[in-house]
């Protein structure tokens, strides 16, 4: 969007940041609002909404990546879907507990909490409760399929958080380059070959479940969205390069296969780009994000 602008943090030598998004050219927004009672940064979030309109409108939240133990709520990730303050959405973005902090499920009750927290709070914000979507790109996908197929299952929403009479379904998903299948994820890592000079990436799934993924599969299943998966998942759009160096690629289809045999075929979509790498700018690129607004209004705007 051209009235947001990405800058890098200042660094000392030898340190490394990724871009943040500088938006104080969104005329309507709020920032660093806590979505449950003592939140700090990790149990916030932003809403930008269109420069004009009374709404309410329809509502897309985006889950930053970031292997579970890294990233914010306005880093350059999130920009995938802010142009839906331009198509007449509300686009949230939103901070979790991370992997360092808290262990499965507890990020997830975070996330669950703030889709509650926007449904209490939905005439004070513009929002319409009956059209909420959620993407996420990379681990931020993650959630995103959690909240599409895990709707109403106890063990994975704590109430407590605030807004228990309030839903947290969502309407529609989107996953860019997502990690899906935990055990999965746990093995392409380990095997993953070392490159000169550069340090392995640490065993993220691991470090998020708080234990040995490899060692504990049928433990682990219960952290798979797919084992959730109801006839009344809602519309599900899934993107991946097929040659994705950090997360394996097997972990999209598979899911958008189990989706689509409890629900029908359709009601998930794959869609592979081909020989395309982790995070590749291809994602971002305007084709891809009209394609990804043509397959939200279709559902939330139809």
């Amino acid at each position: 969007m051209d009235v947001i602008k990405l800058i890098t943090p200042d660094v000392k030598p030898g340190e490394f940041a990724l871009p943040v998004m500088d938006v104080s050219g969104v005329k309507r927004k709020y920032l660093d609002i806590p979505y449950t009672p003592g939140g700090g940064n990790d149990q916030s979030l932003d809403i930008y909404l269109p420069d004009e309109g009374d709404g309410p409108f329809p509502v897309i939240l985006f889950i930053h990546g970031g292997a579970f133990w890294g990233g914010d709520k306005r880093d350059f990730q999130c920009l995938y879907l802010m142009d839906g303050i331009r198509r007449g959405y509300a686009v949230v973005n939103v901070n979790h507990r991370l992997s360092q902090v808290a262990k499965f499920p507890h990020s997830v009750f975070d996330v669950k909490a703030a889709v509650r927290f926007l449904r209490g709070n939905a005439e004070k914000y513009c929002l319409d409760k009956a059209r909420f979507a959620i993407g996420g790109d990379s681990a931020g996908s993650y959630y995103a399929a959690m909240l599409g197929t895990s709707a109403g299952i106890p063990a994975l929403e704590d109430l407590s958080m605030g807004y228990p009479e309030e839903s947290s379904a969502v309407q529609a998903v989107i996953g860019l380059f997502g990690v899906y299948d935990l055990v999965k994820q746990s093995q392409f890592t380990e095997d993953a070959p070392a490159t000169p000079g550069v340090p392995k990436m640490g065993n993220f799934a691991d470090q998020f479940m708080g234990l040995n993924c490899r060692e504990y599969p049928d433990l682990v299943k219960l952290a798979w969205p797919g084992s959730y998966v109801r006839k009344d998942c809602p519309p599900t759009l899934i993107q991946a390069g097929t040659k994705d160096e950090v997360v394996p690629y097997e972990n999209s289809p598979d899911l958008v296969e189990k989706i689509n045999s409890v629900c029908g075929e359709g009601r998930a979509i794959m869609e592979p780009f081909e020989g395309l790498s982790h995070g590749h700018p291809d994602f971002g690129k305007p084709e891809n994000v009209d394609r990804m607004f043509a397959f939200l209004d279709s559902v939330l705007k139809k």
